[in-house]
């Protein structure tokens, strides 16, 4: 794997990953956390996470609860905190990101201050690092959105810094789909709706989205960050992915919680969306019984 002098493959993890010192942007959110736990099973004991919620951060430290894991403020918008950040990292896991797109699009100056402002300061302002894995989105393929915009825009950014550097494998982008059951999700949002409204808020019920669970994401960007045999010109897609349509997740919800359609307000799609999401490969469709089975075993709902 990754800085061939430093960390080897080995039966049970990463000879050598101790001595890797890691940062993640975004520490504390679905992925960050996913990344952070698939680095400690490898070994790793030089973790820093720097991000900007306090609550989260707090959640973070007592989900993960790892003497090998500092949980840091940081401001990825802030190029003094970024160079603090950076202080003698080797690996750098970038997910740090305004996502949302209905927010995106009601406010494009913070998304792009944040998307690419933010990773302007983290590749400008690199030290000593090896590796740096941007994490970009399916939504940056035929962008339709603000976000889509702001993360093809990153990749770009990210190859026009590889070009300059001796080492072509130092920056790596990452698309990812959708993460299926991640804080600020769909389905968190129509956990809440439940709760205070007993409906839920479903845009285009013919709307299909790709998706991925966070233990899979984390896995393969884990690997993929760590590979030596990488090629940095490519996008580099996780391929466990899964669709569904919007209206069959909708049903899967509502009956693991007793409910039926009637308990479903449709008002059309959000500025920005997609109806139709692309990806590099096709798969099925997944059934609401499928979905269901998913949920379950996710320990999503």
């Amino acid at each position: 794997l990754i800085i061939n002098t430093m960390v080897k493959n080995v039966k049970n993890g990463l000879e050598g990953i101790d001595k890797v010192r890691f940062l993640i942007t975004g520490g504390s959110g679905s992925l960050g956390k996913g990344i952070i736990k698939n680095l400690l099973k490898l070994g790793a004991k030089n973790i820093v996470s720097i991000s900007r919620d306090e609550n989260l951060i707090v959640q973070a430290m007592n989900e993960i609860r790892s003497p090998h894991v500092k949980f840091k403020f940081g401001d990825i918008t802030n190029k003094e905190s970024v160079r603090e950040a950076l202080n003698r990292i080797d690996v750098v896991f970038h997910t740090a990101a305004i996502k949302h797109v209905y927010l995106t699009e009601k406010d494009p100056r913070e998304t792009y201050r944040v998307n690419i402002l933010g990773l302007l300061n983290m590749i400008e302002s690199e030290q000593t690092i090896k590796r740096f894995v941007n994490i970009s989105s399916d939504k940056a393929l035929s962008p339709s959105n603000c976000y889509g915009s702001t993360k093809l825009l990153g990749e770009y950014l990210v190859n026009e810094k590889n070009e300059t550097e001796s080492d072509e494998s130092k920056y790596i982008n990452i698309r990812c789909p959708n993460f299926i059951g991640s804080r600020g999700s769909v389905l968190d949002v129509w956990k809440l709706q439940l709760i205070n409204e007993g409906k839920i808020i479903v845009t285009n019920p013919e709307m299909t989205r790709y998706f991925i669970t966070i233990e899979d994401a984390s896995k393969f960007v884990v690997k993929t960050g760590l590979s030596n045999s990488i090629d940095a010109k490519k996008i580099h897609y996780p391929l466990e992915i899964k669709k569904f349509r919007l209206k069959d997740l909708a049903l899967a919800f509502l009956e693991m919680n007793h409910l039926s359609n009637q308990n479903m307000k449709i008002v059309g799609a959000w500025p920005g969306e997609k109806i139709h999401e692309n990806y590099i490969k096709d798969v099925p469709f997944m059934s609401v019984q499928n979905l269901k089975s998913l949920l379950k075993k996710e320990r999503i709902i």
